[in-house]
């Protein structure tokens, strides 16, 4: 996989872009609040849909504008593909080889792009939710349909919080709500679940390789549908009839609290080291360890499963970590395949051995570096 050329109009602060990057390694160097982020985050776009910052569309078109564009070609076995994302006000539209998409599931599976950002070395430090979308983030790589999937569910779990809110609550509604629940529901959790089961034991090598097998970092996934230390079901029907069990055994306290408490948004990825939560024994190189394995195991997992070596893009992450986790983190680069997109305040931080291409970015002025 491959993005030959890319292109922004309006986008952030960037000034109108085109650019071919390299096929490997391309660097973006500059000083902070100059825009190498945003180039980021239209690449990620351009494959998402979405930005990683979780900014609404409004905020991505240039404040000087009504509405921005962004363009690529992308290569995949052998195929050149024309991607194309333009966002007005707080709307998106997407265009494959200049025709737009109706069904997003049209769309997806022609870029996939895995992002490594500052805010993902607080992962086993942070909340609950970060490291859910972190899961789900990696099973949308690798199953394009899991965004409809999940969105599904939200609204579904919109609706029936609505409901819990009344002063008088329809139970005959109530039913119907639920029944919509555990079915979306269900198949979110499966879908973790299975992504987990080929996930942890990667993560676990992973980690192993950059520590120096001195600790055990291992995984777990918390369910809100399971009570104690019961085992989740990976059989949907069976993870039907335990959602369900759950959902009525906790539906007065639902009702009291006026929201729902049970269900994948309530979940949690626990990280342990040498069988202790990392989040409050881990010191800060080993949080660092154990952003960096995920990320890494990512990128492995995805590659397994596609047989593609997704896009990589790596937001000022050197400067963040000590010298033997950026050495293991180039050390991965350099072993992978894969076109890597990398922002830096300093290229010095970003030692490779595989060739590459060096912009500079001033003011949201993207050009090669003659340096």
């Amino acid at each position: 996989m491959r993005i030959r050329s890319l292109e922004a109009e309006s986008f952030r602060n960037l000034e109108p872009l085109r650019i071919e990057p390299h096929e490997r390694f391309n660097i973006f160097e500059g000083l902070n609040g100059q825009g190498k982020t945003n180039l980021l985050e239209a690449i990620y776009l351009l494959g998402a849909l979405r930005s990683f910052r979780e900014s609404k569309v409004s905020s991505l078109v240039h404040h000087d504008h009504p509405s921005a564009v962004v363009r690529g070609e992308v290569e995949l076995r052998g195929m050149r593909r024309r991607l194309a994302v333009e966002l007005t006000g707080n709307a998106r539209r997407a265009a494959l080889d200049g025709n737009v998409v109706s069904r997003l599931g049209a769309y997806f599976g022609h870029l996939f792009v895995v992002v490594f950002a500052p805010d993902d070395l607080t992962l086993t430090k942070g909340s609950a939710g970060g490291r859910r979308r972190f899961v789900d983030r990696a099973i949308f790589n690798v199953h394009p349909t899991y965004l409809d999937e999940t969105r599904d569910y939200l609204k579904a779990l919109k609706h029936r919080n609505d409901l819990l809110r009344r002063p008088v609550v329809d139970p005959e509604l109530l039913a119907t709500f639920d029944e919509t629940l555990i079915r979306h529901g269900s198949r979110i959790l499966q879908r973790r679940m299975s992504f987990l089961d080929r996930f942890a034991p990667i993560f676990q090598e992973v980690f192993s390789e950059i520590t120096g097998s001195d600790h055990l970092g291992e995984m777990r996934y918390q369910s809100s549908v399971m009570s104690g230390d019961g085992e989740i079901s990976r059989d949907l029907d069976t993870l039907r009839d335990q959602f369900a069990e759950r959902l009525a055994s906790k539906s007065r306290a639902e009702q009291r609290r006026g929201y729902t408490i049970v269900g994948p948004h309530a979940d949690d990825l626990l990280l342990e080291l040498d069988g202790r939560a990392a989040r409050g024994h881990a010191s800060q190189g080993q949080h660092r360890a154990f952003a960096l394995a995920l990320k890494i195991a990512e990128l492995r997992t995805i590659r397994e499963a596609t047989e593609i070596d997704p896009i990589l893009l790596l937001d000022d992450v050197s400067s963040e970590l000590d010298e033997s986790r950026n050495h293991a983190l180039m050390t991965h680069l350099d072993q992978a395949g894969g076109q890597v997109f990398v922002t830096t305040t300093d290229r010095r931080w970003i030692r490779v051995n595989g060739a590459c291409r060096v912009y500079r970015v001033e003011e949201g002025q993207v050009s090669v570096s003659s340096g």
